[in-house]
């Protein structure tokens, strides 16, 4: 039997709508003022097309397995018989939650959740209303079918026909722990005010006309006034910065998990390094002629240090749920 996901809630709706206006926004301001910024506009890009892909499509019960269908990519399987408890949740939002490695709500929220009241939740949402928090040997996953009493009856018939008895998760006691340090917020700001310093100084340096934007080989295609880099630089930087200072207070609001909070700060901290270095190579390549390292290898190597930088804390989180 099969199950539809139920609509997306209002927040999520707003969330897809909002993000994907600004990713896009975001993608042509790189495409058109950062230097090699076409790189950066794949990527935001690349963002939508892929939470669209993974976002949860349908959940049937086949063959003494619960599936859960995506709209493209591998589907989740769990056995019947693996299935340990359930526990259905009025609002999902009302737990004490935090997004551990996952989505949030642009076309769901899909991914690694971690509850302190139900611990790491593997979830394939699309409403946080009526959700089922079902726990099997495989680990415990959340859902939000669109007819929840059909699915829950269908679920406790198909337990039953298999002689399988399916428990109540009952919630953990949320323990008080100690949350993150706000110290860590000063890698971001460092690297920020060291990124103006840096393009105040080198902006003089600069003749009035100069290469604002790079080809895939480096070569200069587009020209304009020395402001540009001003621009390209400084806007860039503040906005990362932004965005790494309310990620962390936001996750630490909702977890005590030191990690989580931390991984938020590096991850853009690093953004904030190669953007930084664009800038750099910007001013070296129109005060010397050269980049200071050819540009794929430069963006290859980024794109290369940050799935190993998402690996390693994917790993990190695994071990810990």
């Amino acid at each position: 039997m099969e199950f539809k996901t139920a609509k997306l809630d209002r927040t999520a709706s707003i969330v897809s709508i909002i993000a994907s206006a600004l990713l896009v926004g975001i993608s042509i301001f790189f495409l058109i003022m950062v230097p090699s910024g076409w790189a950066f506009s794949m990527l935001m890009m690349l963002i939508i097309v892929c939470c669209y892909a993974l976002s949860p499509k349908t959940y049937i019960f086949k063959g003494g397995q619960l599936i859960i269908e995506k709209v493209v990519g591998r589907k989740i399987v769990i056995p019947i018989e693996d299935i340990e408890a359930y526990v259905r949740i009025p609002n999902f939002g009302k737990l004490k939650v935090a997004r551990t490695f996952g989505n949030g709500g642009l076309f769901g929220y899909y991914g690694m959740f971690t509850t302190a009241e139900y611990g790491t939740i593997k979830c394939q949402l699309t409403n946080l209303k009526n959700v089922f928090i079902i726990k099997s040997k495989k680990g415990v996953f959340a859902v939000s079918p669109a007819e929840q009493d059909r699915f829950e009856e269908h679920l406790k018939t198909v337990a039953a026909g298999m002689t399988v008895e399916i428990k109540t998760i009952e919630p953990r006691i949320v323990e008080k722990g100690e949350y993150a340090s706000a110290l860590i917020l000063i890698i971001p700001v460092a690297l920020f005010v060291i990124s103006v310093i840096m393009v105040l100084l080198t902006y003089a340096q600069l003749p009035d006309r100069i290469a604002v934007h790079f080809g895939f080989q480096g070569n200069p295609d587009r020209w304009g006034s020395k402001i540009s880099y001003l621009i390209s630089s400084i806007i860039p930087a503040s906005i990362l910065v932004a965005i790494g200072i309310s990620a962390f207070l936001t996750v630490r609001r909702t977890t005590t998990n030191r990690v989580l909070a931390n991984f938020f700060v590096i991850i853009v901290a690093f953004i904030q390094l190669f953007v930084a270095y664009l800038s750099i190579d910007m001013y070296w390549t129109n005060k010397h002629n050269t980049h200071l390292m050819p540009l794929p290898y430069s963006i290859t190597l980024f794109v290369i240090l940050m799935i190993g930088l998402l690996f390693y804390y994917y790993r990190v989180v695994k071990k810990s749920a």
